[in-house]
């Protein structure tokens, strides 16, 4: 789900009350713009961020847990402003989930040259 910003408070409320109204345990998150890295506590769900290292608003991705899978998690794996796995414990196997946020057209040959390398 491209979100387009979770930087501020307003628009993580707005989020939330948006995506309660669907039966979710776990989404993926693309665009969020919140430039760290690391898990942010949401009333009782987790966000688990992706972020830049340069703390600019541009791209982070991010997977939004609820409660339950949030107990199930084994890793969370942040490997880039584009990229994050994480591990969870479920039967009958282990589950791993990979967010990406692909470059598209309109960006430059380098920057999607260093996305598919």
């Amino acid at each position: 789900m491209n979100c387009r910003t979770l930087a501020k408070q307003r628009k993580k409320d707005l989020f939330l009350r948006e995506i309660n109204r669907y039966n979710w345990d776990a989404v993926g998150l693309s665009e969020t713009h919140h430039p760290v890295t690391g898990e942010e506590k949401l009333d009782d769900v987790t966000l688990i961020l992706s972020g830049r290292t340069d703390r600019k608003h541009r791209q982070e991705v991010g997977i939004l847990l609820s409660g339950k899978v949030r107990r199930s998690l084994i890793a969370a794996t942040p490997i880039s402003e584009r990229l994050i796995m994480i591990h969870l414990k479920s039967t009958p196997a282990n589950l791993t989930i990979i967010q990406v946020y692909a470059t598209d057209s309109s960006r430059d040959d380098e920057e999607s040259e260093k996305f598919y390398l």
